[in-house]
């Protein structure tokens, strides 16, 4: 380790990292639940690099420490007692009181590719029938910690690294230039520093290792951290390349596979505020990653990678549970399973019905030239399906040309009906309750993609409550794509 590298330990390793809120909250939650149990409380306390890094340096600093240090979460759980699990939900920093703006979103992207490469790692051992895959998922899910140190610390610099990066400096190379070392001098000695598993140092390639669980979290933390900038990114295909090796399938396999495991990512982490990067396969302006011949690979990196400021493709989701109806017949599925995703949309949608008393609920998309806005997943308590045929033209203003305008919500009701009448087109009036409906534009990265629309059918009024409600989970939903 270099004397850079040292120093920066030193100067971190007395800190803890903070942990999002929504793990702090669902974890008081839980306990304070009478059923509640170690799998379930450790399920949620993995997802977090914050909560789980506290749990494993505490197991193994004990006085009496194990022999062996502890890898994973839902063991260290009974061993250290559900009085250290509720001290430390109620005294571990939050992410959001302790840091704001820039800084945070940097260390949530963290904390996202964190969580996603522990999901793919697993995937990894257990396709090997590796019979100790927590070790894997944990060293996967803490294989950033220096970087992760670093925003929580030395926000500011870590930006100035970002600025590099956006000049075009490779991820190494501009951590050299601010810090005088690589990010993974700073986590390996940090892992050293803090007692955690040896698969954690082993995994951040200082020693040249080529064992299948080093591998597995260095492939595993690289496809999340190329994966999460745009899935056609030159580095996301040389990591494809690799993982169709590491596997000894074909490439479009590993595409498959991959897609598969991201989109499985977003179901799993759907509750957390953190970036989706499957979210982005629905309008990806191809259906897979398509394999750039080897002799061309060389001037591809060269290129610019593709600006996720585009306009987004329309999406291809597929055919739906039972009470959510898909409203258009799909072409044959790709090698890319969306089916998670769609999940992921469709719990807004059941959210909303089951918890808000909201009747109907649909989740309307633009096509790729931004012309037409039509209804993709609907959930109806009726058998009618009438928001099924909910189609509108851009191409002249209504109400809902003038809602993708910018994020906004707007509840129609009979006080504000003479305004907003006109607006809508005539066919919608058999279709949706305009006088009597909730709707909420959908953007991300600046760009509208859609609305969520939600009533009572075609007779009962909305409350506030409902209206607040509505804009709230909505807007969790949007946090949680972006």
């Amino acid at each position: 380790m270099s004397h850079a590298a040292h120093q920066w330990v030193d100067r971190l390793s007395h800190d803890t990292l903070p942990v999002m809120r929504r793990s702090l909250t669902r974890v008081r939650d839980l306990l304070n639940q009478s059923s509640v149990n170690h799998r379930t409380l450790a399920a949620v306390i993995a997802r977090d690099p914050g909560f789980s890094l506290h749990l494993i340096r505490l197991f193994n600093h004990l006085p009496k420490a194990p022999k062996e240090p502890v890898s994973k979460i839902e063991l260290a759980i009974p061993l250290l007692g559900m009085a250290q699990v509720e001290q430390a939900s109620r005294t571990l920093p939050c992410l959001e009181d302790h840091l704001q703006g820039p800084p945070q979103r940097g260390l949530i992207t963290c904390y996202s590719r964190a969580a996603h490469a522990a999901i793919y790692a697993n995937a990894l051992t257990l396709r090997r029938r590796d019979i100790d895959e927590g070790a894997v998922y944990t060293a996967a899910l803490l294989h950033d910690i220096g970087e992760m140190a670093l925003w929580s610390r030395e926000p500011d610099r870590m930006r100035q690294v970002q600025q590099l990066l956006h000049q075009g400096d490779g991820h190494e190379d501009a951590a050299l230039e601010v810090f005088g070392c690589t990010l993974q001098e700073i986590s390996a000695g940090l892992s050293e520093a803090w007692g955690l598993p040896e698969l954690v140092r082993t995994a951040q390639g200082l020693t040249n290792s080529y064992l299948p669980r080093p591998l597995s979290v260095m492939l595993a933390a690289a496809l999340a951290r190329e994966s999460s900038l745009g899935w056609q990114r030159p580095g996301t295909l040389d990591g494809l390349e690799l993982l169709s090796e590491f596997l000894e399938i074909p490439f479009d396999e590993a595409v498959a596979w991959l897609h598969r495991q991201a989109a499985e990512a977003a179901r799993q982490l759907q509750t957390l505020s953190i970036p989706l990067p499957a979210f982005h396969l629905l309008h990806d302006d191809e259906p897979a990653v398509k394999k750039v011949p080897s002799a061309d690979r060389a001037a591809t990196k060269a290129t610019p990678a593709p600006s996720t400021n585009e306009p987004a493709a329309e999406p291809s989701i597929q055919p739906a549970p039972a009470t959510l109806q898909q409203t258009q017949p799909e072409p044959a599925a790709s090698a890319s399973s969306t089916a998670p995703l769609q999940q992921l949309i469709a719990t807004t949608l059941k959210e909303l019905q089951r918890e808000h008393g909201l009747q109907r609920a649909m989740f309307a998309m633009l096509n790729k030239e931004r012309t037409e806005l039509r209804a993709r997943l609907v959930s109806e308590q009726s058998a009618e399906g009438k928001l099924r045929a909910f189609q509108v033209d851009l191409r002249s203003p209504t109400l809902f040309s003038l809602l993708l305008k910018k994020p906004q919500a707007i509840s129609l009701t009979p006080a504000n009906a003479e305004k907003y009448q006109h607006l809508i087109p005539d066919p919608l009036h058999t279709v949706i309750n305009s006088r009597q409906c909730l709707v909420m534009s959908v953007f991300l990265h600046n760009k509208p993609i859609g609305l969520f629309y939600a009533d009572n059918g075609p007779k009962q009024a909305i409350t506030p409550q409902q209206f607040a409600n509505f804009k709230a989970v909505c807007q969790r939903t949007i946090q949680t794509l972006s």
